[in-house]
């Protein structure tokens, strides 16, 4: 029996801080991908090879013998088979930033005593009941058997993908999602960061407003904007013709006043830019360069195939300088209205 600990003890690190691993949900239902179920696989086999150069991969897939089949499919595409870990653990989807754990680490002026890591199981309930998530809600508990570090479950309805930390104490988030009253509709802004304070160990709260044209999420922070350093964030702004020009533009105002990072400074503010709309089947979709990954020595970036995304890539580089920025090939993912870092979810070194 691991016992309680206290979440006061806890915070959450920045990204780019290091990582024992990666959690990925492989995709295992190709009725979800509209007919491009094979492109979606190879996505997450690039994804293994990338990331199992650098760190653990820690999979999810429904049994054995998926298991032995997306083995073949990672090695295939030269992932190291020592450094993935697979879980027999069913899912509904691949969204693993959403529904999978949220691990939160040891600060500094902690109990000597007090674990170095713990994990947190947020309520999930498919971006406010659109879909099914009976057994994505399931994840982080089963996935701890693995980690055995304690778990606690706060209570709240809450996504990994609303949530974006500097490490140092901010967060950013949006109204669109995080007050949206398909989440946690008894709950007050203030009562939302009460929680939030408490279960990820930061002490500034600074919102945005709306999301993306066509996110289904209805406005996760991952796609938006990102820190990139303690006193730093990347915005995503669009050119006046764009559907999302008017929302972004507003974003952008919003954080050139913030204050916060280590100093309580204003933020250094970094622009990134939209890709030409980016469709499926007609439908407009939600297609970002913020949903970016950082891992150890990588910062893995969708890319749509556009003339836009070199320099996307370089202008992420200037902001990694110490580390390698790989573009993937995002256009599959985004059909479902995620991306990389949607798919990813870290395990941080403790």
């Amino acid at each position: 029996m691991i016992p309680p600990v206290d979440l006061r003890h806890y915070h959450m690190p920045a990204e780019w801080q290091p990582h024992r691993g990666t959690i990925l949900t492989w995709p295992h239902r190709p009725e979800i991908w509209r007919g491009i179920h094979s492109d979606v696989e190879a996505t997450f086999a690039r994804l293994c090879m990338e990331l199992s150069q650098v760190e653990e991969v820690h999979i999810n897939v429904p049994h054995a013998e998926y298991r032995d089949y997306a083995m073949k499919v990672a090695r295939r595409a030269g992932a190291k088979e020592d450094r993935l870990f697979w879980h027999l653990i069913d899912s509904d989807d691949v969204w693993v930033r959403d529904h999978g754990p949220i691990f939160v680490v040891k600060r500094d002026d902690a109990p000597a005593d007090t674990p170095p890591l713990a994990m947190l199981d947020w309520e999930f309930n498919a971006w406010g009941g659109k879909f099914a998530s009976a057994l994505d809600n399931l994840i982080p508990a089963q996935m701890n058997a693995f980690f055995t570090v304690p778990i606690v479950a706060p209570g709240l309805v809450m996504e990994g993908g609303s949530l974006e930390v500097n490490g140092a104490g901010d967060l950013l988030t949006t109204e669109a999602v995080l007050l949206n009253t398909n989440r946690n509709p008894h709950l007050e802004r203030t009562d939302i960061e009460a929680a939030l304070r408490l279960s990820l160990g930061v002490q500034r709260l600074h919102w945005l407003g709306a999301g993306l044209e066509g996110d289904d999420t209805d406005g996760h922070i991952d796609d938006i904007a990102r820190f990139v350093a303690e006193d730093a964030i990347v915005a995503v702004t669009a050119p006046p013709d764009h559907l999302d020009h008017e929302a972004l533009s507003a974003n952008l105002a919003r954080l050139r006043q913030l204050r916060g990072g280590p100093k309580d400074r204003a933020f250094r503010v970094g622009t990134l830019p939209s890709p030409e709309p980016v469709a499926f089947r007609g439908e407009h979709l939600p297609a970002s360069y913020a949903n970016f990954y950082i891992a150890n020595g990588i910062v893995l970036v969708p890319i749509f195939f556009q003339k836009s995304d070199n320099e996307a890539l370089a202008l992420l580089q200037a902001m990694f300088p110490d580390r390698r920025v790989i573009g993937i090939d995002g256009r599959p993912l985004v059909t479902q209205y995620g991306n990389i870092h949607c798919v990813t979810q870290q395990i941080p070194l403790a």
